[in-house]
């Protein structure tokens, strides 16, 4: 599947396809934009959150908002970070790894996902 997205949002760069697999997390700008990340760039789509959570969801895809303004496609977490409550993109974390903030609810729910094998996330131990 293929989602039809911008570099700017404006617009004016025009439309180009980015596979949903290739999708880390959307982040809202709380107005009509949404940003969708990839491993290397950022789009923008518009709509909501809501919207798009639900639509990647009706296709079957796991994405599942961990916080007031972030969606995240669950099987691309690799490492969590109990100490800051913060999910990366990555196994080995150095400063340009891409990485989120969890609200510490979803925290909570993707350790337990992780500790029933829903997904494989390797869990940060806290110092």
């Amino acid at each position: 599947m293929w989602l039809s997205v911008t570099r700017d949002q404006e617009g004016r760069s025009g439309l180009l396809n980015v596979s949903i697999e290739d999708v880390l997390y959307l982040e809202s700008d709380f107005e009509k934009w949404v940003r969708v990340h990839t491993r290397e760039e950022h789009f923008y789509i518009a709509g909501t959150l809501i919207y798009w959570t639900n639509a990647f969801q009706a296709a079957g895809h796991a994405f599942q908002k961990v916080d007031r303004n972030i969606v995240v496609h669950e099987p691309k977490i690799k490492r969590l970070d109990p100490v800051f409550a913060m999910a990366y993109f990555d196994c080995e974390i150095d400063k340009h790894a891409k990485k989120i903030t969890l609200a510490q609810k979803y925290y909570k729910e993707l350790v337990r996902k992780a500790g029933q094998h829903e997904l494989t996330i390797m869990i940060a131990a806290a110092t």
